[in-house]
């Protein structure tokens, strides 16, 4: 009796101590940060807030592409058209157009062109944002 009071306070010690382990979440280092550059859609300067994600993704034929994710105060803003393309450009370089129909729907410019490889394609990506991409549980909600 006395050995099955021992065993039930030394589980309910070990509840309650790895309970208080488990409930502290584990520290995000920050976010590490890069210099951005001058980016312009149709004309609009945006801020690196105006941009919530920039990303190399593969296009159809398997070459890098980018994708930027733009908050929806700034797609208001550029008042995109609804077809037609948009122009893109980065420190006064173009850097090609979007169709606007993905902007308008899904606040996403889809850019194609010879971007180097995906190395060079990720790295403008960071240039664009000023930071990494979104993991993809985060980017797809």
């Amino acid at each position: 009796m006395v050995r099955k009071r021992l065993l039930l306070a030394l589980g309910a010690a070990l509840l309650l101590g790895g309970s208080a382990v488990a409930a502290k979440p584990a520290a995000r280092p920050p976010a590490k940060t890069y210099p951005t550059g001058a980016f312009v859609v149709a004309g609009h300067a945006l801020k690196p807030t105006d941009i919530l994600d920039a990303r190399a993704i593969p296009d159809m034929a398997g070459k890098p592409s980018l994708m930027v994710t733009l908050a929806s105060a700034a797609v208001t803003a550029i008042a995109p058209p609804a077809d037609g393309t948009i122009a893109c450009a980065l420190d006064g370089k173009p850097l090609g157009t979007s169709p606007a129909g993905a902007l308008g729907s899904d606040h996403v410019l889809q850019l194609s062109g010879d971007f180097g490889d995906y190395a060079a394609t990720a790295a403008l990506a960071r240039r664009i944002s000023g930071r990494d991409p979104l993991p993809d549980a985060e980017s797809d909600e």
